[in-house]
């Protein structure tokens, strides 16, 4: 199987766990803190099956993104979305700053690194 279909698989997968999390849990650990761990891993494993960035740009791009969505809820971005699209933004780009989910954020990423070297080791699979 193609590695960008693993990506792919692996996104999917993870847009299921996120689907379940923000349905099923309102509050706690996971929904906090683990869900923000998940919603990092997601998104790069969506740009690696999309793009084809080497691991550390996609990692890199990865971050970048997660900290600018999340530095864009300082300002309260969803504000100036109409009101029939509020309620998505709101789930795509949050309701509010914690300097905890920029640390989840920074884990999320630790994950997908480490995940990338013990498989690029375990199958020699190519870090492109």
């Amino acid at each position: 199987m193609p590695k960008r279909a693993i990506y792919f698989l692996i996104f999917l997968f993870l847009l299921g766990v996120e689907i379940a999390i923000a349905t099923y849990l309102k509050t706690g650990f996971i929904r906090a803190y683990l869900g923000d761990l998940l919603v990092v891993i997601l998104l790069y494993s969506l740009l690696m099956s999309t793009l084809k960035p080497s691991v550390k740009r996609g990692l890199i791009l990865t971050l970048a993104i997660a900290f600018a969505i999340e530095l864009l809820q300082l300002i309260n971005l969803t504000r100036f979305f109409p009101q029939e699209y509020k309620q998505l933004a709101t789930l795509v780009l949050g309701s509010h700053f914690s300097w905890l989910d920029l640390l989840m954020y920074v884990l999320g990423i630790v994950v997908a690194g480490i995940t990338e070297l013990v498989l690029h080791k375990r199958y020699s699979l190519p870090s492109t």
